[in-house]
């Protein structure tokens, strides 16, 4: 529908870890919180998650429907994307490795009138592929 409003990303939302669907690997994640800051076409995101060995955290902003960002990960080369979809917004990041391609990408949807995050998550090109479905509420 033309001139319709795409929905905002901003807020804290906290995983629901019995409502998503996790690949051997992530199933480790015991908690999360996921940090949005959306002001279209910026879009700044902080991810925590919490398992037994240890927490970890990620960020990156990128710009919807913008240029490709390059950066590095852990000395490779690396590029993300961020890409509306209807109303879903997918963000893509490949990394260079030394044996292949690395590619990770979450479909993000927002649900239940604002109150809900999915995201679903593809793994490839490692040796732990998957696929798995984050879902998160709002905090």
């Amino acid at each position: 529908m033309a001139g319709r409003q795409k929905p905002d990303f901003s807020g804290e939302w906290i995983l629901n870890r019995g409502a998503s669907t996790l690949s051997t690997g992530a199933d480790a994640v015991r908690s999360g919180v996921w940090t949005i800051d959306h002001r279209e076409p910026a879009f700044r995101h902080k991810a925590t998650f919490v398992t037994d060995a240890k927490p970890f955290t990620f960020e990156y902003e990128l710009v919807s429907d913008g240029p490709e960002v390059r950066g590095a990960d852990h000395g490779s080369p690396t590029v993300g994307t961020l890409r509306w979809d209807g109303d879903a917004l997918v963000v893509t990041w490949r990394t260079l490795g030394p044996a292949g391609d690395e590619r990770i990408s979450f479909r993000c949807e927002v649900a239940g009138d604002g109150r809900r995050l999915r995201a679903a998550e593809q793994v490839r090109g490692t040796d732990h592929d998957q696929d798995n479905v984050w879902v998160f509420d709002r905090g």
